[in-house]
């Protein structure tokens, strides 16, 4: 068990004597700090660095302070955090802290997990987090100081600099759990930029594939480099590690949100100190010594996100300082004393060269101007040639752009008019294929239901003569069958006629014909409806009635056949001088975007000429679907003029 703890934790313990000075003995205080990874990462020295400067300021002496480390790449598994909790509930059985200070995303997870076993109502406060979720009641001893890195800002600057780019490769291992938090936030954050940037995420690799990917990436993209501390083999990676392998091997600009990689490759970005975290952390701890409670603690903000760009990498790529963002640090600046005031030195150079070029200019003046008159003579005389020349290239040009405008006018109105023609060759269709309907319609009600009624009629008769004798039973029953199925087929040539030419629509109008409609569909279908509907019938004429009730008969056979829907909402208003079809199911719903977009001959013409149904009318269909959610689909057509002035209202 020693030596397992020996490899997980790598405990440190820095403190303060009392001065021997001092008269009076001041209350010890024992504040513990438990980071997410290991010893020695620039990422905890700069935690640690910032709550020294607060806890351990000259004026203090009444504080011990006790460091200790989880190694976030190794502990993540739930046999090595048990571990640790045991670990820990050892080691401060006896001795409970004043406060503890979690760094990073472990950390958090670790001692907000087993606070009440390891550390019951001690206070726990928080920096270097990735997220921080608002205090509950459930945290009331917890506090943080949090503030969320900017991944916008940085891959926005990035763009600035670099406009031609035109991929985002983020680096970002997924084995981790700040890794996990990272991929999150980061998606969440690169939205604005999907329609920009290809993003691609490498959090999979193993790191020698990963050098190999990043190797070989081209001048427009990008790297935004969160961590990749332990890749897809399981093998882990210090941050500096990692940064340095991936900077040696990358010839692209490397973004990224914290500063300890600046050191180790990365150009630069709007990235975060966590030394200002340390010491706002600090202060907090200072504040609870006082006597205050972590429930009138404020969550904190260091506000230390800032731009900050390595020398040798703007060098590098050959970016200017005046192209950085307002306000922006440089890093790794050439030490001497005239890079150190450089605007001093650029001016002494500026005016040395001045007057320099000053000497110069006056001992060849009288040379150059007696050159400069021949020259001008010559010049002169060729730039006359040079513009007549010009003018006539222009007056040729400006003839051929009025030609090629003239053709591409007469195009645009030939295309024009192509259009009118097709679409009063549909409208001419669908008219023809209505009136084509009512003649069959007519034609099987008259003709093939006034037969079979009349062959009906002689069944009846014939089976009246039959005697009662056993045999005449037989063709009793047989005739009673054939009565029964001429009934079918009378009905279904009923229906089909209606189908094809609804008598309620011509004889009654649109009210009665679209009420009979959707009840004999809830009947043929078993679905429940339930309908909302005004009287339109005043409101178009026989044409637009018609187009109408042809609208909802093709919505309510794609329902009856592809819905799989229990109930259907029926609802027609009337708003702002239009009339307003809404048909809701809540059905299995489909994907609007893919119908739309197939063949015609995979989709079918059904919402083809429901479409141009609606255009001929004047309208607009709206369809909302979601696989699952059921389907929405609104019609609004305006209201067309009644010879007797009723109708579409201005």
């Amino acid at each position: 068990m020693s030596r397992l703890l020996s490899g997980i934790f790598f405990p440190a313990l820095l403190f303060i004597s009392i001065s021997a000075g001092q008269a009076v003995e001041l209350p010890r205080h024992d504040i513990l700090v438990v980071h997410s990874y290991h010893c020695g990462l620039s990422f905890s020295n700069m935690v640690n660095q910032g709550i020294s400067q607060v806890l351990l300021a000259k004026d203090r002496n009444d504080i011990e302070l006790h460091v200790e480390y989880l190694d976030g790449l190794h502990l993540e598994n739930e046999t090595r955090l048990q571990v640790a909790r045991h670990y820990f509930k050892n080691k401060f059985k006896s001795q409970r802290p004043t406060a503890v200070i979690g760094v990073g995303d472990l950390a958090y997870f670790f001692l907000t997990k087993f606070h009440n076993e390891i550390f019951p109502a001690t206070p726990l406060v928080f920096c270097g987090l990735s997220e921080f979720k608002r205090r509950t009641e459930k945290d009331e001893h917890v506090s943080a100081v949090f503030e969320p890195y900017d991944v916008t800002a940085t891959v926005r600057v990035g763009l600035d600099l670099f406009p031609d780019s035109r991929r985002l490769v983020v680096i970002n291992d997924n084995q981790t759990m700040t890794g996990r938090i990272n991929r999150r936030l980061v998606t969440e954050a690169l939205k604005p930029f999907k329609d920009r940037l290809k993003i691609i995420f490498f959090d999979n690799y193993t790191m020698g594939d990963l050098l190999d990917q990043v190797s070989a990436l081209q001048k427009n993209s990008l790297v935004l480099l969160m961590n990749y501390t332990k890749d897809g083999n399981g093998e882990t990676f210090s941050f500096e590690r990692s940064c340095r392998l991936i900077s040696a091997k990358c010839k692209v600009p490397i973004l990224s949100v914290w500063e300890f990689y600046l050191e180790q490759g990365v150009l630069g970005g709007k990235m975060l100190d966590f030394s200002k975290q340390g010491r706002e952390a600090g202060i907090m701890v200072l504040d609870l010594m006082r006597g205050k409670s972590s429930s009138e603690l404020p969550i904190r903000s260091t506000s230390t996100n800032r731009f900050v760009f390595n020398y040798s990498k703007l060098k590098q790529f050959q970016i200017s300082y005046s192209s950085l963002p307002p306000g922006s640090v440089v890093t790794r600046e050439p030490e001497s004393v005239l890079w150190k005031n450089k605007a001093l030195g650029w001016t002494l150079l500026s005016i040395a060269l001045a007057l320099e070029a000053v000497v110069i200019i006056l001992s060849v003046n009288i040379y150059r101007r007696k050159k400069s008159e021949e020259e001008l003579e010559k010049h002169k005389n060729h730039l006359e040639e040079l513009v007549e020349q010009r003018t006539r290239e222009l007056t040729s040009a400006n003839e051929r752009l009025q030609e090629e405008n003239m053709e591409r006018q007469k195009a645009e109105d030939a295309l024009r008019e192509s259009e009118e023609i097709l679409h009063q060759l549909s409208v001419r269709l669908l008219s023809a294929q209505d009136d084509e309907r009512r003649r069959i319609s007519v034609e099987l009600h008259d003709e093939l239901g006034q037969s079979l009624a009349a062959l009906k009629l002689q069944l009846r008769a014939l089976r009246s003569k039959i005697s009662n004798g056993r045999e005449e039973k037989i063709l009793i029953r047989e005739c009673e069958e054939l009565r029964a199925a001429i009934d079918m087929i009378i009905e279904n040539a009923r229906r089909l006629s209606r189908d094809l030419s609804p008598v309620a629509l011509d004889d009654l109008g649109i009210d009665p014909a679209l009420d009979y409609l959707i009840s004999n569909f809830s009947k043929l279908h078993r679905i429940e409806t339930s309908r909302e509907l005004i009287e339109i019938n005043h409101f178009f004429d026989q044409n637009g009635q018609r187009m109408l009730y042809r609208i909802l008969q093709e919505i309510l056979n794609n329902i009856g056949k592809h819905s799989g829907a229990d109930h259907v909402f029926f609802q027609i208003e009337k708003k702002e001088g239009n009339v307003l079809l809404l048909v809701k199911d809540n059905g299995r719903g489909f994907d609007v975007a893919k119908v739309l977009n197939r063949k015609s001959l995979e989709s079918g013409m059904g919402l083809t000429a429901m479409a141009e149904r609606v255009r001929t009318l004047g309208g607009a269909i709206k369809i909302n679907s979601e696989i699952g959610r059921g389907t929405e689909i609104l019609v609004t057509v305006p209201i067309f003029q009644q010879p007797d002035g009723r109708g579409r209202e201005k």
